[in-house]
């Protein structure tokens, strides 16, 4: 959801006859659909509400934080020049899915420091928000419908809390402004997420190189992605954001993805995570309703694999 047509605008036309003709299939997908693909709409009035699972409703010992019954967001509507290469006019079921893990501890964000790329709405950094991360950095293309959206959605969260009177949702969330939405096209400067994070001031971390060693410099904990990965000419730029931002210590990549425009996207970005030795592990594949498990076995020769999620982990 960021950077492609910028990327497609800069091409000569020898990158676009030497380019893989798999690349120019999957950016042509969504046009070629005969069903569309699955994604959630907004109701009348521009926002989409989100019910989490009900166990995230329940005090858990070992996970922080606690979420509200429902959670009303406000679905962007991208420039139209913007609108099929965004696709951040939809909830996708794989930001869905993404949200549910966190709703339910099954990715553990508290007093942890992340970022989510390609947040369109900002589902799962609202969810993480509300998990009582350290900091959230919720990013999508930077244009400002699609950002003013995301600073209105976080803004909106405190709200929502509080008419619903849940008071136990409301001694355990601290309402500190721990989040912050910036635009970010894959592949470029990444200075200005880090520095979200940073201890330092703006003056100090803008002389990084010579007053803040290299290993002082600040790193995400976490990255968050749900169905960025469709579009094949985009990975490399992708990758490149997510090796500057995540700590190669001990930071974790949680990369969710529909199968709604095939197997081919995911397999070559996994294939091309490997050469930069990122370790992949394949956390399973969950259908839509009810996130049962799923394999590419139970589906029949030539089905549409609409509705299927893939979760995978990505470590330096």
């Amino acid at each position: 959801m960021d950077k492609r047509d910028t990327d497609v605008q800069s091409k000569t036309n020898q990158d676009i006859v030497d380019e893989d003709s798999t690349d120019i299939f999957d950016t042509s997908l969504f046009s070629l659909f005969s069903i569309p693909p699955i994604g959630f709409e907004s109701d009348s009035n521009g926002y989409f509400t989100y019910y989490p699972p009900s166990s995230s409703s329940t005090p858990n010992p070992n996970s922080n934080g606690r979420i509200p019954k429902h959670i009303k967001l406000k679905i962007p509507k991208p420039p139209s020049s913007l609108y099929t290469t965004l696709q951040a006019q939809l909830i996708w079921p794989s930001s869905i899915f993404l949200a549910d893990l966190i709703s339910k501890g099954d990715i553990d964000v508290s007093n942890k420091n992340v970022i989510e790329l390609g947040s369109s709405a900002g589902l799962p950094s609202i969810v993480t928000y509300l998990k009582n991360c350290k900091e959230i950095v919720s990013t999508d293309y930077d244009v400002q419908e699609v950002v003013d959206i995301l600073n209105e959605n976080f803004n909106s969260v405190t709200q929502q809390i509080e008419s619903q009177g849940d008071q136990d949702v409301m001694t355990n969330f601290s309402n500190s402004k721990r989040w912050t939405v910036l635009g970010h096209c894959w592949g470029e400067d990444v200075k200005p997420l880090l520095e979200a994070i940073s201890p330092y001031s703006t003056e100090e971390f803008s002389n990084i190189d010579t007053e803040i060693s290299k290993e002082e410099k600040p790193k995400f904990d976490i990255i968050l992605a749900a169905d960025v990965i469709w579009t094949t000419s985009t990975h490399e730029i992708l990758l490149d954001s997510i090796q500057s931002l995540i700590n190669p210590e001990n930071g974790i990549v949680h990369i969710t993805v529909g199968l709604h425009t095939g197997r081919g996207p995911l397999k070559r970005f996994i294939e091309s995570a490997k050469q930069r030795n990122f370790k992949i592990d394949i956390k399973g594949e969950f259908r839509l309703n009810g996130w049962d498990k799923y394999n590419e076995n139970m589906s029949n020769p030539g089905e549409e694999e609409r509705g299927v999620v893939v979760w995978f982990t990505m470590k330096l």
